[in-house]
């Protein structure tokens, strides 16, 4: 450690100090930095002393050499010594004297000749690597123009032993990796000089490689059958690197060369699967080749594969087992597995794109080995080796050839009886209770997953991919899928009977989720439901008075268990296709169809009878949950029921309104939560939309809402203000747990109640899709301009009257963000607005673990807080949903309303100075953007435009001043890579999603465009947390969060034009200048989807303003410094530097020739050459521009004028440039007919003595 202030003193000695001197300081440097007692600052200073060392003096390479020849220095010494050798070859190579560069080769290749210690030593690996890389560095900057003889200099080295011949093919793999695969060679000039060079002697390259699997892997088996195991190592090493080496060359070389010698290659490869030694790299290399991509005619040869011989081999393979008594032959063996699914899949891909593309391209001979090899894959207990054939099995399944072959079709019994055990739940095995038996699927599973989170995650897609089989193999063979369900179905109903009996006997039911009955009951639901949804698909379908048979048998079973009876609920649901199916055939003499027709009413009795289903002990708290799962259950099926099958409940419409009003009437004595009687009621409604008859439609409606009428106006007071509203809920006393007659209670609940009725009614209540049905019905009042029906909504005149309540509310709501408000609040709620701890992991993008709906699992009762802040969540997104869904629900009758767009302003976007992104972001996403995209081109200038006029300056200012808030963090350090849970990381990701969804608004409002699947079917269900479970088990809809970020294309960016609505905005001059801003602002935002979906709109907004004159120099100049900013901050991302040069260029060519001072922006780039600006400005101005599009050569100007401006990544910040210098030009080298792989196509000079480099060796 003393020694320590020395070596930075002697490192630093001039040229005058000696070679060896210089070497010795150097290695006591390594060896301070390198021993785990030294000091921090010791090993600092020791570790600056050797990076001044090799950027500095001018002996590196010579102590370089002396450390890595020298047999006193240790290996780090030695390692540092080709590092600075290395160092040297990279940095100054065109500085050094041609006599330098000799003699740097020159010991570089008597390094290799003396290798550097024994093949099997893996201790060596890294100062191996380090000289391959040094000879790789040279190769890269002299062959094959100047270094003609570096091919029998490698020859040479490997007739030396197996040492050398490991080290020639590690330079081999450093080089292909840099010439072909990374492609990391800064010259691309010299890149394409040796990938010339590799491929003009590609044959031989093979041949030698193939030489060597062949030589090494015969002289292991002898050295290993002697037991001479040293040498037996050194053999396996290179057969080992030979592989690593061909797995760098097969993914990208001519197809010629890997099918060369009738397919060598692959047949040894596959000979090599069988053997434990080199099994692993022999299927690596093997997958490489199998998941080759390119034309038809490059992977044509690669159904060789499918030969009997390469099939017999892999199946061979997949069969071997392991030793049970040794984990690490146990993990070998799986991850060999894996390994050659990769080879199956790629096989699986070749097989599906190339069979029936043409005649000569048929049905593989041996398809049944491949098939059988598969089945027995998916039987393996690793659920990872059984996953991956399951996907090759759906590759088979989705191809029409394959599909269909009578040996499939033989396997797809096997298939579904192999698959079908496999969908039952698993759960992760305890830590406590021992070590799971070996080769059990338990023991796969603690093997691979390290937390019962990450398990139930890749369980559930496992499980999703297996039912993906049973649905594929219906649509192939239905009637034995459908057997199989039957026959599994008709089983579970009678064990369960005699489970119902027990029970009964006992009085004792299991609530329990991880019941192994309800895990086989779940699974058989999961595939039920997987194979009668395809039922329909096809023309083969199984008997309905057999379909019918079997939900008789479910109607007749008997149980007073409520997780019983709900999954007895989902096999109804699953089964009532065939009720439907029966409906389809009614005529008097038909007995089928007449008892689907009396099998009705009973399906219906069996759901009520659920609603009201008391468990045998109430007072049991997983007994009492799980009815009311039931209950929902129930009330959601019905919604299913009515959405699916709406015409087949239509006769019996009376029958089921008759009963829920029943339950309305007491859902006290039922237990009938507010919102199992809301979805009673949408059930309903769905199904009065076929009445076909708008006055009786709308009589329904009044029905259902005008209880809530009166309830609406009561609120008037409450809604007068915050504080009014405040107390009316309960918010200004203490947080305490619900006693008999509260009255904030009551009010709470009626609120919710009474909104989400109307919510109810506005999402599903609509019109006939047929117009003919709608002309009958009266509900055509008139026709558009363009000649389609305008229809009318039976809720609409129920609704209206209420909506000036309901947007009461929601400015209530964004007004107890102000001051007066919060501070108004009692101590116990203070934070009751913030966002709810699973809205910030969905913001975050964290996974939610998959729950099942019917789970009993009693967790914390949620204190008196919580439950205000679910109440406060579900009021605040059911006025949203409510208002989002009116626009597409009510139409015109919405928008033609008097003094709307004042409405909205004072009370939707009352407040919003107050109001924090979380709460802003629904109101522009799930109110703002429906409203948009559907309101009628009518009403743009009477409600639109008002409405932007007001949101547009506020949003501009709000998001520009959040993006200099969160870039302030950033640059004071608060915001960075590793922290991920502050609060600025929850701001950081909250205004980015804001901004992106403020600019899908602009982008329907400005050139039109889809809206998320959320509100296609009316708005999101508003109820998504509260009513989870029921969500989960029978609806269809989406959470607030669904909606997917779709990218548009470099198409889109030319050819997008504004719409009439966009027109209307941009010829405003206050709304026209804010989005302008806001636009070319998110340009250069730090967030590259936002710069992105900015570029998209902002060109064809550019396009309409300087079309339409709205273009001044101020503007012109803002927008070009917007490109060149975007630029300087994205540019560094391909994706986002296309669309910001076509942009740039697009911007240039259209306001050049009006604002010249654009040339000046350009002038100010740094070191930008002004020549290169005139030529662009002679472009622009020579070749105007014809359409929208872009010429490539201008686009390749723009960007090597703006080249200085691109930000670089982080990665790149601080490296030194690699500078390559260009060799003359290789001679063009043309291979004579017939004569491939002979010696004639050499090029003379370059391969002189490529034969003794692949000559026989020793």
């Amino acid at each position: 450690m003393a020694q320590h202030g020395g070596v930075g003193v002697g490192v630093g000695v001039g040229v005058g100090a000696s070679t060896e001197a210089l070497a010795a300081e150097l290695a006591k440097a390594v060896d301070l930095i390198m021993h785990p007692l030294t000091p921090q600052q010791a090993r600092l200073e020791a570790y600056m002393a050797c990076e001044r060392f090799k950027e500095e003096s001018p002996m590196c390479a010579q102590v370089g050499l002396f450390l890595a020849g020298s047999p006193q220095s240790n290996q780090q010494a030695r390692h540092f010594g080709l590092q600075l050798i290395e160092y040297t070859i990279k940095f100054r190579w065109n500085c050094i004297t041609h006599e330098e560069k000799v003699y740097i080769k020159d010991n570089a290749i008597k390094m290799l000749n003396a290798g550097v210690g024994p093949a099997e030593d893996r201790s060596l690996l890294p100062t191996k690597d380090a000289l391959s890389r040094i000879i790789v560095e040279m190769i890269k900057r002299e062959w094959p123009q100047q270094w003609s003889d570096l091919l029998p200099e490698l020859s040479q080295a490997c007739t030396k032993g197996e040492a050398q011949t490991e080290l020639v093919l590690l330079v081999f793999l450093r080089l292909v990796e840099d010439v072909a695969l990374l492609q990391t060679i800064e010259s691309n000039q010299r890149r394409k000089d040796m990938y010339q060079a590799l491929n003009n002697n590609m044959n031989d390259i093979f041949e030698f490689f193939l030489r060597l699997v062949e030589q090494h892997v015969t002289a292991f088996r002898e050295t290993t059958r002697l037991g001479s195991f040293h040498k037996a190592n050194a053999h396996s090493r290179v057969v080992e690197m030979v592989l690593l080496t061909l797995s760098g060359f097969v993914e990208w070389v001519s197809i010629q060369h890997i099918m060369s010698s009738n397919g060598k290659l692959i047949h040894f490869l596959c000979i090599l699967l069988n053997d434990k030694a080199f099994q692993c790299n022999a299927a690596e290399c093997l997958a490489q080749i199998a998941n080759r991509k390119g034309q038809a005619k490059e992977r044509k040869p690669l159904l060789q594969l499918f030969n009997e011989e390469p099939l017999r081999y892999i199946y061979q393979a997949s069969q071997t087992p392991a030793d049970p008594t040794s984990a690490p032959a146990v993990e070998q063996q799986h991850n060999f597995l894996k390994k050659l699914l990769q080879v199956l899949t790629g096989m699986g891909q070749q097989l599906v794109a190339l069979w029936g593309k043409d005649d000569a391209t048929q049905r593989p001979g041996h398809l049944e080995i491949l098939l059988e090899c598969l089945l027995l894959l998916v039987q393996h207990p690793s659920l990872t080796v059984a996953h991956g054939a399951a996907l090759i099995w759906q590759l088979l399944l989705k191809h029409e050839p394959s599909s269909k072959d009578f040996a499939t079709l033989n396997y797809i019994p096997k298939l579904i009886h192999t698959i079908a055990p496999r969908i039952v739940k698993l759960p992760y095995p305890p830590a406590t209770g021992g070590s799971p038996a070996p080769l059990s699927t338990e023991a796969y599973i603690r093997l691979e997953y390290d937390s019962e989170e990450e398990f139930a995650l890749y369980f559930f897609r496992c499980r999703t991919d297996f039912l993906e089989i049973f649905r594929l193999a219906t649509l192939v063979q239905p009637l034995v899928t459908y057997g199989y369900c039957e026959h599994w179905l008709q089983q579970r109903l009678r064990n369960a009977a005699a489970e119902a009996a027990a029970e009964l006997k006992t009085g004792r039911i299991s609530c329990s989720v991880h019941d192994p009955v309800y895990l086989e009951w779940d699974a058989l639901v999961s595939v039920l439901d997987g194979v009668l949804s395809r039922i329909l698909l096809v023309a083969e379908r199984p008997s309905v008075p057999a379909g019918l048979r079997l939900l008789e048998e479910c109607l007749e079973l008997e149980t007073s268990n409520p997780l019983t009876y709900s999954i007895l609920l989902s096999c109804i649901s699953a089964l009532f296709v065939f009720l439907s199916m029966s409906s389809c055939q009614i005529t008097p003499s038909n007995c089928v169809a007449m008892s689907g027709v009396s099998l009705l009413p009973r399906v219906l009795d069996k759901i009520f009878r659920a609603l009201v289903l008391k468990p045998p002990n109430e007072l049991e708290k997983v007994q009492a949950k799980s009815a009311k799962n039931l209950r929902r259950h129930a009330a959601s099926l019905l919604v299913k029921l009515a959405h699916k099958y709406p015409l087949l409940l239509l006769p019996v419409f009376d029958q089921i309104s008759g009963h829920v009003e029943l339950l309305l009437k007491e859902p006290g004595q039922h237990q009938l939560c507010r919102l199992m009687r809301t979805t009673l009621q949408e059930a309903l409604i769905l199904i009065s939309n076929h009445f076909g008859d708008f006055e009786r439609q709308t009589l329904f409606v009044e029905h259902i809402i005008q209880a809530k009428r009166n309830e609406w106006h009561t609120f008037g007071e409450a809604l007068k203000s915050p504080i009014d509203f405040m107390r009316f809920v309960g918010l200004d006393k203490p947080p305490i747990f619900a006693v008999e007659g509260d009255v904030a209670l009551a009010n709470r609940s009626r609120l919710l109640d009474a909104l989400h009725v109307v919510l109810g009614v506005v999402k599903r209540c609509t019109w006939p899709d047929d117009p003919d049905r709608a002309q009958r019905g009266g509900f055509v009042i008139g026709c558009t301009e363009l000649g389609n029906p305008i229809c009318r909504n039976p809720a609409t005149k129920h609704v209206v009257p209420l909506l000036s309540h309901v947007l009461g509310l929601m400015r209530v709501l964004n007004e107890l963000f102000a001051p007066e408000a919060l501070a108004a609040l009692s101590e116990g709620y203070r934070g009751i607005h913030g966002m709810l701890e699973h809205e910030k992991k969905l913001l975050m993008g964290i996974c939610a673990l998959p729950a099942d709906p019917l789970d009993t699992t009693i967790r914390s009762e949620p204190s008196a807080f919580e439950k205000m802040q679910t109440f406060m969540m579900m009021i605040t997104e059911g006025c949203y949903h409510l208002m989002g869904s009116a626009g597409p629900s009510l139409g015109r009758d919405l928008y033609q309303l008097m003094g709307l767009s004042d409405a909205l302003v004072t009370n939707v976007f009352a407040r919003l100075d107050v109001v924090p992104d979380y709460r802003l972001r629904p109101i522009i996403r799930v109110f703002f953007k429906p409203f948009v995209y559907s309101c009628p081109p009518a009403f743009y200038d009477g409600v639109l435009v008002p409405l932007f006029a007001h949101l547009a300056p506020l949003m501009c200012e709000r998001l520009s001043r959040r993006w200099l808030y969160i870039a302030s963090l950033y640059e004071s350090g608060q915001l960075n890579g590793e922290v991920n849970d502050t609060q600025e990381v929850l701001e950081d990701q909250l205004n980015r999603t804001l901004t992106r969804e403020y600019l899908d608004v602009l982008k329907i409002a400005l050139v039109g465009g889809q809206i998320g699947a959320d509100h296609v079917a009316g708005g999101a269900n508003a109820n998504a947390n509260a009513n989870s479970s029921a969500v989960a088990m029978e609806n269809e809809e989406h959470s607030m969060d669904s909606v997917p970020q779709s990218r548009a294309s470099q198409s889109a960016l030319l050819s997008d034009i504004v719409s009439d609505l966009g027109g209307k905005l941009l010829r405003n001059g206050l709304i026209g200048n804010y989005v302008l801003m806001t636009l070319l602002k998110a340009i250069a935002w730090n967030d590259g989807m936002c710069s992105m979906k900015a570029v998209n709109i902002a060109a064809p907004v550019m396009r309409f303003l300087a079309a339409e004159q709205l273009m001044d120099e101020n503007k012109a100049v803002t927008a070009f410094t917007a490109v060149l900013q975007g630029m300087q901050v994205h540019g560094q991302h391909e994706a986002n530097q296309s669309g910001l040069i076509t942009l740039g260029v697009q911007f240039y060519e259209l306001l050049r020739p009006q604002f010249p001072i654009l040339s000046d922006l350009l002038q100010h780039i740094p070191s930008v050459n002004a020549a290169d600006i005139q030529k662009f400005d002679e472009k622009v101005a020579v070749a105007p521009v014809k359409g929208n599009k872009v010429d490539r050569a201008k686009k390749d100007l723009f960007k090597k004028l703006t080249a200085q401006l691109v930000g670089r990544s982080v990665n790149q910040l601080f490296r030194h440039e690699v500078q390559i210098a260009n060799l003359p030009p290789m001679q063009s080298h043309k291979a004579k007919a017939g004569s491939v792989g002979m010696s004639d196509i050499m090029d003379s000079n370059q391969n002189a003595s490529l034969a003794r480099l692949f000559g026989p060796e020793k």
